[in-house]
């Protein structure tokens, strides 16, 4: 087995290794080192990036006891110049330690355990065992969390047996086989852990929980910790300032204006669909006037689907007729009748649409259809009229 730089130091950027191996698999390789400090992923944490000999690392990943490095192309020599992406490997440090501290803290404080780590690019989140997390127990927790980024308290790793680890107060049930290392922060949680981690909770920063979802009997807690919450604070700061300048008034007033301006707008909108249910209903009224057939068929260029279906509904509901109505802007057709025609409208679609490439379908007295083109909508409304004619 290789030897594991990231396991003892973290902190490592730039090493030599031997290549001991390379495997071609789907078009790349899979190159095998003396030794390595390209964390494989595990535990929750995405794998580390990097070079090797100036050549992008695209993934690294263990396997059978075998961490393999994946490369565009094959390493020339030998021996091999390895540099990490520094960077990420520092932002995953500080996710990873944040993660163990505020589920320690969530455990120390409500005896509530995490059951999972989800830990992406953009996006970190637990599960853990609370049905529910109401904002005052949000505040107690980052509270807390934040007193122990405060203290500094160290951060160290050490090795035991499953014997001795069966002996010590763990956070999570420790492997019952080989070696088992452990995460410690002084004074507060010891987990079983693989991943990578800071040296002190100083370097945390600060922790922030973002927000949260009921998931059954859990919640997902979704935070950030250091320079993701420092971007995260800078992002949400310019949305404040802009507001500010927008609305000329203090940070404080801001979220009492907008709440004021969303329920003026809901009003607003209500008011508008009410009037507009007032015009298609006229406008319904004069189409009925105006028709001399049995089938009301109208293409509009400049009309929402939703509008469509509010005129149609109210043709209906005034005379027992066959409406078409299409909307050139979504490329989507009605086909609708009263109850008194022997036409089954969802039946039709399914059998004919697809020689127009549409699809779509319904019920017998009311169906819909999506189109590629207008064109092909509007051949398909020609096609139906004529069949329905011979109906």
């Amino acid at each position: 087995m290789e030897c594991r730089l990231y396991c003892d130091s973290p902190y490592l950027t730039e090493w030599r290794a031997e290549v001991k191996d390379i495997v071609e698999k789907s078009g790349k390789y899979l190159v095998i080192l003396s030794e390595t400090a390209f964390y494989p992923g595990g535990g929750g944490q995405p794998s580390d990036r990097g070079t090797i000999d100036n050549m992008a690392v695209e993934d690294v990943y263990e396997q059978d006891g075998i961490i393999y490095h994946v490369l565009e192309k094959a390493p020339q020599n030998k021996a091999v110049t390895c540099v990490l992406d520094i960077a990420r490997r520092f932002d995953m440090m500080q996710q990873h330690t944040g993660q163990h501290l505020l589920s320690a803290v969530l455990f120390r404080l409500y005896e509530c355990r995490t059951s999972s780590l989800h830990m992406g690019e953009e996006e970190l989140s637990i599960d853990v065992e609370m049905s529910d997390m109401p904002a005052r127990v949000i505040t107690t927790v980052e509270d807390t969390v934040n007193d122990y980024i405060y203290k500094d308290l160290p951060v160290t790793t050490f090795i035991v047996t499953p014997e001795e680890a069966a002996g010590l107060t763990l956070r999570k049930t420790p492997p019952k086989e080989g070696d088992v290392r452990i995460v410690e922060i002084e004074s507060i949680d010891r987990s079983p852990c693989c991943g990578t981690h800071v040296r002190r909770t100083g370097e945390l920063g600060i922790i922030k929980i973002v927000k949260t979802e009921k998931r059954g009997s859990e919640t997902r807690v979704y935070f950030k910790c250091g320079r993701r919450a420092f971007k995260d604070y800078r992002l949400k700061q310019d949305i404040v300032s802009g507001l500010v300048r927008l609305y000329r008034m203090s940070d404080s007033e801001v979220l009492e204006k907008t709440e004021a301006m969303a329920a003026q707008l809901r009003n607003t909108q209500k008011e508008l669909s009410e009037l507009k249910d007032k015009m298609l209903k006229v406008e319904a009224r004069e189409i009925l006037s105006a028709s001399t057939s049995g089938v009301i068929e109208r293409t509009y260029a400049d009309r929402s689907f939703a509008d469509i279906n509010t005129l149609a509904k109210h043709i209906l509901e005034m005379s027992g007729t066959v409406v078409i109505l299409g909307s050139m802007p979504e490329k989507r057709l009605l086909f609708a009748r009263g109850p008194k025609i022997d036409v089954n409208c969802g039946k039709l679609l399914r059998e004919h649409l697809a020689a127009f490439n549409g699809k779509g379908g319904g019920k017998d007295n009311w169906a819909n259809a999506g189109f590629d083109s207008v064109e092909e909508m509007e051949k398909f409304v020609s096609f139906l009229k004529e069949l329905i004619s011979k109906k």
